[in-house]
């Protein structure tokens, strides 16, 4: 059965493609194709370049595509002006997707007309300075087309980035930060380029008609350099969550906690609209918070009574360890401050350095939060029954000001239910150990465990080392 269509994509579609009509109307009746393209020939000659740039196209972390056909389009909007451009792009951006039916007809026409208003627009306002006294100079005329090249660039990328957004729900500000940071610095490159391109074809006596094609080796670079993005950071994401699973393994108890932690703590830094960059330290901090538990002996980890003080220090050392772990690696330096401080407590009883209220970095304060939230909510050897949402979020409440920030407390409380309920089992991860029985298991666990606060464990050789408590992540 086929998905329905969202009815905003329907309406973007809509609009786009009106748009498009408009654009292709005022270049054909105010902007002639120029003759420096080389009339028909020269446009299916173009044409035929942005069908083998187009070809290979990379798709990007949350579903933008790009590919290097934006060189040879900005060189046809330069020799020939709007109108033979927007012929250009119209048929060069078809590529192999599209003829074998893997985008539907609408996305389609969508991206076709887009491409029609990115490089409609920018060709009108290049010809309409260039046909001025500005234009009679080379420099000037170059920065005219570098102006216009960005025209064409971000009303393309604007374009790209809502449809993605509007498919997928996620905000513009995501797709954009995810997927068009990544590529700018190298779509942008394209436009001197294409400048080049374009001069070189008109060269006398058709040198520039198979001169042209040898800027396919840039081209190819360039598209080179788009997969590597793409292949990297997949391994990226990888690598972190291979850590944050290897961290679970060490505890039935814990599958999935730091999945949940990550989870949860991005949904609130998009709710407080934190930068994109802060957000995403946060999502990949939150994911290996507990890495530094590998460094925890297992009789102290699995244990399924309260810690005596001896074994809480040990166990206090795990955020420590953590940071230690990450903090080489480049692409997590940013995140090993969180990760060392996301048991700090706000009144500055917490550990390992004992910081306190806004010292404590804003990324480990959100962490912590949903941190205990997560942890309240789940089984443990020493709580079998979790706390409901409710009796989670009194807790929270309670220590508000004392263990958390009360500023960002309510931002978890007032999360919709579908990101904080747990979702069910699946029998998919880490199979061997889930699907052996946990020695810490009882029949019948105890009445009691269904109070939400509680109580200090009994003193071992002197005083715990700090009161224990029902939103504390103890193992």
């Amino acid at each position: 059965m086929t998905k329905p269509v969202n009815t905003n994509v329907i309406r973007l579609i809509l609009v786009t493609v009106a748009a498009a009509v408009l654009v292709i109307a005022a270049a054909s009746l105010l902007f002639p194709i120029r003759p420096e393209i080389g009339g028909v020939t020269g446009i299916v000659y173009w044409t035929a370049a942005t069908l083998l740039a187009s070809a290979m196209p990379i798709k990007l972390p949350r579903g933008t595509v790009v590919s290097v056909a934006s060189a040879p389009i900005l060189a046809a909007m330069i020799l020939g002006g709007p109108l033979a451009a927007a012929i250009v792009s119209f048929v060069g951006t078809t590529d192999e997707r599209e003829i074998r039916g893997q985008v539907p007809w609408y996305g389609t026409l969508y991206n076709h007309s887009s491409a029609i208003i990115s490089v409609g627009v920018a060709g009108i306002f290049f010809d309409l300075l260039s046909g001025t006294p500005l234009g009679d100079e080379p420099i000037a005329l170059f920065v005219l087309a570098l102006v216009a090249s960005a025209i064409f660039l971000s009303l393309n990328w604007f374009l790209a980035v809502l449809a993605v957004s509007i498919r997928t729900d996620a905000s513009i500000r995501l797709v954009w930060a995810q997927d068009v940071s990544g590529v700018a610095a190298n779509l942008i490159g394209l436009a001197p380029l294409a400048w080049l391109m374009a001069l070189v074809f008109q060269l006398p006596n058709g040198i520039g008609w198979w001169a042209t094609p040898l800027f396919v080796v840039p081209l190819f670079t360039t598209r080179l350099a788009y997969a590597r993005y793409v292949e990297t950071r997949l391994l990226f994401e990888q690598t972190i969550q291979a850590l944050s699973k290897a961290v679970d393994a060490r505890d039935n108890y814990t599958r999935n906690h730091s999945s949940r932690v990550s989870h949860i703590s991005e949904a609130m830094a998009r709710v407080m609209r934190l930068p994109e960059p802060e957000i995403e330290k946060i999502t990949w901090a939150a994911l290996l918070h507990d890495i530094g538990k590998i460094g925890i002996r297992d009789n102290v980890l699995l244990k399924e009574g309260p810690l005596d003080k001896a074994e809480r220090i040990l166990m206090n050392q795990h955020p420590e360890i953590g940071a230690e772990i990450v903090r080489p690696a480049t692409q997590l330096a940013g995140e090993a401050p969180l990760i060392l401080a996301h048991h700090e407590w706000f009144n500055g009883s917490g550990y390992p350095g004992g910081v306190e209220a806004l010292d404590i970095p804003l990324g480990a304060r959100i962490m912590t939060i949903a941190d205990a939230y997560e942890a309240m909510t789940s089984s443990r050897p020493y709580r079998k029954i979790p706390l409901t949402h409710e009796q989670a979020v009194d807790q929270l409440e309670k220590f508000a000001g004392i263990q958390f920030d009360p500023d960002i407390v309510p931002i978890l409380v007032n999360l919709d239910r579908s990101i904080l309920d747990r979702p069910p089992d699946r029998p998919d991860e880490l199979p061997t150990m889930r699907h052996q029985p946990d020695p810490r298991d009882h029949d019948d666990p105890p009445e009691d465990e269904r109070i939400v606060a509680a109580k200090p464990p009994p003193a071992a050789d002197g005083p715990p080392s700090r009161p224990a408590l029902a939103s504390d992540d103890v193992p």
